[in-house]
Parts: structure tokens; C-alpha cells; sequence
């Protein structure tokens, strides 16, 4: 499936976008096959081809590893996602209100970390930023993507287990998957990540850039104290095959057991109703459906709902998804943040119907049981 590859790295040269996507990553599997790879473009702008086993910063598909190690600690009875975060932090605002499944909905309420001191301030410095900011909201009553979320519950998990963060994904995940090349950055070992681009113009780089004459332009050499204090919201290296072996166990294998499965993906009515908006107010089709208790969900034309997370960190931007209706594992990892219209599912669309077709010689759905 190159030529659908290369058509999706350089589609926005046609349209109002003026960029292309230097390199992308797939990784596909169909049932228990094997994990088939292909990539596309540079690693390096007219130096350096990228390969199938490039790491890359996996950016928020973190996430999901940590809301697998909250669930699993949840079945372990050693939390519960019904504890209050003044269990951990009184500090917090509204401690006594937040629920640990509402970390992991997006409905605490809470402030947004400052970005600015990811990488410059330690772990606890951020969240005790974060708790020093006044709420965005009641908890519970409204959906709204926070990263400070995320690595909360990372230092939860620490202080629930007595174990890193680090140690608790090695030794749950990593090992017993067979992820070799998946590790945290700055604690872990692996892989040297690519280190990408970003979607430079002139206002500036990243989203500011999204519909203006753009260019790639290179980011920080890795290792960066910016992917490396995102902890347990967004700082993960890995490869595509990795990914397409972890999102596979974790929606449809036995990384959880069954209610917990049920229940990462099974969308919550206050994001349901937030992306329902969204797109009614672009004019566009809902592809995104909402989100579970860590699962994102969309609805993929031709190969039927996908259940993952995607990942956006300066240099990479890409999404890991399996769809149980035709029993798809699908990774697309690009090499340049934002990649496309559609950064929240970047390739999606485009590369998980050729992906199917590639692997099966068909396109069309099969009904879940």
C-alpha cells in the first residue's frame, strides 16, 4: 500500500494546504497475522529514507498505557476508580469531588498544565501548578482534553503501588508484550526516536500553521526535556509494529478483563455530546465519535468503528486504533506535527481502508457479535 501512503504524505499540496508530510510509518495486522509494515518519505529532508523500524515519540498514545495500569490496579483492588483524589493529593481543588474515572473521562474540571514547564519543571512541580490554577469547570459536568489529567494519574500510580511509573509499564506491559522497542523516555532504553519536524510558516509552527504556505522544519534533537517531562501524558518512544502488538491486546486481548475492556470504551455522554457539536458546527461528518474511560472512538468508513489514541509531540504526530468490526490493528506514525487536516486522527481515514484491502482483499464491514 505505498501509493496510498505516498498520496496521503502529499495530498495537502493540492488542496488549501501547502505541505507535505516528509515521512510515514504504517504498520497493519488482520485477526492473529502477522504485523505488516511499510513506510514512506524521509527521516531526514532529502538525506535520509525513514524506515518500518523507526521509533518515533508516541506523544498522548501514551495515555493509553496509563489508563490500562489504572484499570488493571482498579481489578487489583489496590485503587478504585471510584477513589477521590484527596485520597493521594487533599490540596487539589475539589479534591474530595474528583473521581479517578473522571481523570480518566477528561471530566475533572481541572486546569490545563502551562506547557511551558514540561521538560523545565519536575513532575510534582507541574501538578502543583495545576492545583495552584482555579477550576475550569464542576467536576464531572463537562469534557474537556487535559494532559495534567494524565500525568496525575501517572504519579497516582506511584503513589498507589510504590513503584515508578516506568517500572510499573516494564514490567505489566512492555515485557510480557514483547515491546522491545517501547520504553519511556529518559528512564527507559530503546531506540533513539526520529526527531521530526514540525509544520513551520510564516505565524509561527504547529497548529498556526494549519491552511498557510508551510514548510517542514526540524525540531529539537532527541533526547528533548520537553518529551521527556510529559511522563505519563505523552512521553513514550515506540515503533509501529509495537504499537499494532499493544493496541490489538489491549482492545481485544486479555491486557484487562472484560468489563474493564467494556468499559475504556464505551463513550461517555458529555463527549459524545462535545465532538457531536463540534462537527455539526464545522458542517462535517462526525468521525470521532467521543471517548471511553481512555479510548477514543471513530467511525472509519469501510472498516467500521476503531477504538485508540492518538499522539501529538513536537516531530511526530500519529494514532494506534483496532477496529472489531473487521478485526483490523492499524498504526500510522508521521514524522512531522500536525500531519494533515485531521490531527487527532492523522492517516486514519485515508490509510486504514488500503491498509484492509492489502491484508484481506476486502473493504467492506462485518457485523460485530
Amino acid at each position: 500500500m505505498t501509493d496510498p501512503i505516498a498520496a496521503w504524505r502529499t495530498s495537502y499540496l493540492t488542496s488549501s494546504m501547502t505541505f507535505a508530510v516528509p515521512g510515514t510509518v504504517v504498520a497493519a495486522s488482520v485477526g492473529t497475522g502477522p504485523v505488516a509494515r511499510v513506510a514512506s518519505g524521509d527521516a531526514v529532508l532529502g538525506s535520509e529514507q525513514l524506515e518500518v523500524d523507526d521509533a518515533f515519540h508516541i506523544g498522548s498514545m501514551t495515555k493509553l498505557f496509563t489508563a490500562a495500569l489504572i484499570m488493571q490496579l482498579d481489578q487489583e483492588g489496590v485503587l478504585s476508580l471510584d477513589d477521590t483524589l484527596d485520597r493521594w493529593y487533599p490540596e487539589a481543588p475539589n479534591a474530595s469531588a474528583i473521581t479517578v474515572r473522571m481523570l480518566l473521562q477528561h471530566e475533572s474540571g481541572l486546569a490545563e498544565l502551562d506547557f511551558d514547564l514540561v521538560g523545565t519543571a519536575t513532575t510534582q512541580q507541574v501538578i502543583d501548578d495545576v492545583f495552584a490554577q482555579p477550576p475550569v469547570s464542576p467536576p464531572g459536568t463537562a469534557y474537556a482534553y487535559l494532559n495534567a489529567g494524565y500525568i496525575i494519574l501517572g504519579s497516582i500510580a506511584e503513589k498507589a503501588t510504590g513503584s515508578s511509573y516506568d517500572t510499573l509499564i516494564q514490567t505489566r506491559f512492555i515485557g510480557p508484550l514483547g515491546l522491545t522497542n517501547t520504553y519511556l523516555d529518559g528512564a527507559g532504553t530503546g531506540p533513539a526516536a526520529v526527531d521530526g519536524f514540525d509544520l513551520g510558516c510564516a505565524q509561527g509552527t504547529g497548529g498556526d500553521c494549519l491552511g498557510k504556505p508551510s514548510t517542514a522544519t526540524p525540531v529539537t534533537p532527541t533526547p528533548s526535556p520537553q518529551w521527556v517531562g510529559a511522563f505519563s501524558a505523552g512521553g513514550m518512544v515506540s515503533t509501529a509494529h509495537d504499537q499494532a502488538v499493544w493496541i490489538r491486546d489491549l482492545v481485544a486481548g486479555d491486557v484487562l478483563d472484560a468489563p474493564h475492556r467494556a468499559e475504556m470504551q464505551t463513550l461517555t455522554p458529555l463527549s459524545s455530546n462535545y465532538y457531536g457539536a463540534a462537527y455539526a458546527k464545522a458542517g462535517v461528518p462526525a468521525i470521532q465519535l467521543g471517548e471511553g474511560t481512555g479510548l477514543a472512538s471513530w467511525a472509519v468508513p469501510g472498516v467500521g468503528t476503531c477504538y485508540g489514541h492518538a499522539g501529538s509531540i513536537p516531530g511526530s504526530n500519529g494514532i494506534a486504533a483496532f477496529c472489531p468490526d473487521t478485526d483490523l490493528a492499524i498504526v500510522i506514525l508521521n514524522d512531522l506535527n500536525p500531519a494533515g487536516l485531521t490531527p487527532g486522527y492523522p492517516g486514519l481515514l485515508e490509510l486504514a481502508p488500503p491498509a484492509l484491502h492489502a491484508l484481506t482483499g476486502n473493504t467492506s464491514t462485518r457485523s460485530s457479535s
